[in-house]
């Protein structure tokens, strides 16, 4: 309906257009608004979480059931930022273990070769970076997964009982504060029918409020690559996803590139084919 009144618009008065395109301003502001609130308290957790568990670093992604949408909503530090950016880009490594499976995934030493044999590009890559151990725990709301906590350490070394504890109240309270704020959200904008596919959406909430953590450029660029190369977007998500890993950048730039133009996966294929 509001559609139809934009599109009838020029038939009114320049004050009705004034007054549609005041209310489509004020719509649009706390749409926005709505979308932060999701997020809300997420940082203070991280940040709680790395001086309570004794880690070096935290993150909290939220995901899809699918894992197709995954969006960082907080990392305490760029190593942190690093290890969710580098499982997105290769699609294995423990995080994403540990949200399917609904398990804790407890890593002391990346160098144990179980844990190499399980992850070996990840744990080639994070130790690269200087990680040694990697804790990830499940965010878990009646019943959905929603996201992950993802810990590290520069180090080798089990949590203690008391740090493990720790970690676990944290993922359990990140939980409870996203579905907090996704129910607000949903409140804000009038959308009950969406609260049967919150785990599903609750991702798509940050569009309507990108910070430097966001992916959303990220999904636009595989859009676009969708239509350049005429496979499905889940497809083309993992074309740019090989692009980054193949010229070692990082997949925000490649899609970065993507949206401004500056890079035509269209071109890419051609060349590989020649």
């Amino acid at each position: 309906m509001g559609a139809q009144m934009n599109g009838t618009s020029d038939r009114g008065s320049p004050a009705e257009g004034e007054g549609a395109r005041s209310n489509q301003s004020k719509a649009g502001s706390t749409k926005s608004a709505a979308g932060a609130s999701v997020f809300t308290g997420i940082s203070q957790l991280c940040e709680t979480v790395v001086r309570l568990s004794g880690v070096d670093g935290a993150a909290i992604a939220l995901l899809t059931r699918s894992s197709r949408v995954r969006d960082l909503v907080y990392a305490t530090d760029a190593t942190a930022q690093q290890i969710d950016e580098l499982q997105f880009t290769l699609g294995e490594g423990p995080c994403l273990d540990a949200y399917h499976d609904h398990n804790n995934q407890l890593l002391p030493d990346l160098t144990n070769s179980a844990v190499n044999g399980r992850w070996p590009v990840f744990v080639g890559e994070a130790l690269d970076i200087g990680v040694r151990s990697v804790f990830a725990f499940p965010v878990v709301e009646g019943g959905n997964p929603l996201g992950v906590l993802e810990l590290y350490r520069r180090t080798p070394g089990a949590l203690g009982a008391d740090e493990l504890n720790a970690a676990l109240t944290i993922a359990a309270t990140a939980a409870f504060t996203v579905r907090q704020n996704w129910d607000a959200y949903l409140a804000q904008t009038n959308d009950a029918a969406g609260a049967d596919a919150a785990a599903e959406d609750l991702s798509a909430a940050q569009v309507d409020s990108p910070g430097a953590f966001s992916r959303s450029q990220v999904y636009l660029a595989s859009g676009m690559a969708a239509v350049q190369l005429g496979i499905p977007a889940g497809e083309a998500l993992d074309r740019l996803r090989a692009y980054s890993y193949q010229h070692s950048r990082s997949i925000k730039d490649v899609s970065d590139d993507v949206v401004a133009r500056r890079l035509n996966l269209r071109d890419e294929a051609d060349l590989e084919d020649t």
